[in-house]
């Protein structure tokens, strides 16, 4: 009865038709982001400018917040020793996680002082 091709089974095909369609033009749009996206993240961002002036007023804020870091990390340091000199162990698991957060920050402010150096020279 619907042996002419205008039966469910036809419907059927013109949806895997429509899927496969879909499922090609995703690869395709995929593989075209695949290339095109690391070439753009690798363009250098422009020297100069307003840009560069403002990260250029920050200079010395991060400078000081990095030398502030410094310090920190020095007296947790000093502290974390003392510590396990005196076989402290709940103080030293405090000041271990203490050196891990200001080690992190001294690393944020480093790369961004790293980021405005390369970028604008």
């Amino acid at each position: 009865m619907f042996g002419d091709g205008s039966g469910p089974e036809r419907q059927g095909n013109d949806m895997n038709h429509v899927k496969i369609r879909t499922a090609a033009a995703a690869l395709v749009v995929g593989g075209a982001l695949v290339v095109a996206v690391p070439g753009l993240a690798g363009a250098a961002p422009p020297r100069g400018g307003k840009a560069c002036a403002v990260a250029e007023k920050r200079l010395p804020v991060l400078e000081s917040r990095q030398a502030k870091l410094q310090a920190q990390l020095t007296a947790a340091e000093g502290a974390l020793t003392a510590a396990q000199d005196a076989g402290k162990p709940a103080i030293v698991n405090r000041l271990e996680a203490r050196v891990k957060n200001v080690q992190h920050g001294l690393d944020k402010v480093g790369a961004a002082l790293d980021r405005i150096h390369q970028t604008c020279g």
